[in-house]
């Protein structure tokens, strides 16, 4: 009598659970994109703008890599400003790994330099 209320009990418990489909479509879920900003530089700042966003990093002593976040195409618009002299890399690389934009330049101190990219979410 145990043996047989135990695995009734044991059957119904697995029939009622519910499991996920493997084929489950992501149709509901908002992907981001994700895409960097490679600078490299030995002091610089610089403003960029994703989306109507405004955003103000400084660089020292090397490189940074800043990822920003998209949903749809937009333009990308930079600002970099030279605090010393010397040469600057500009990388810009979007969601699916294409070179955007990789720019060297020569800059002198305190000089500013203005950018606008296009970035595309597909």
């Amino acid at each position: 009598m145990k043996i047989s209320t135990l695995l009734i009990l044991l059957i119904l418990s697995f029939a009622s659970c519910k499991k996920e489909s493997l084929t489950n479509d992501l149709s509901g879920v908002v992907l981001n994109n994700k895409g960097v900003l490679r600078v490299e530089c030995s002091d610089c700042q610089l403003n960029y703008s994703v989306q109507g966003k405004n955003y103000n990093v400084a660089i020292k002593n090397g490189s940074e890599d800043i990822s920003f976040f998209y949903l749809t195409d937009f333009n990308l618009t930079t600002q970099l400003k030279s605090l010393e002299a010397q040469g600057i890399r500009l990388m810009i690389i979007d969601s699916f790994g294409r070179v955007v934009s990789n720019e060297l330049s020569t800059c002198l101190e305190g000089e500013i330099r203005n950018g606008s990219f296009r970035i595309n979410a597909k």
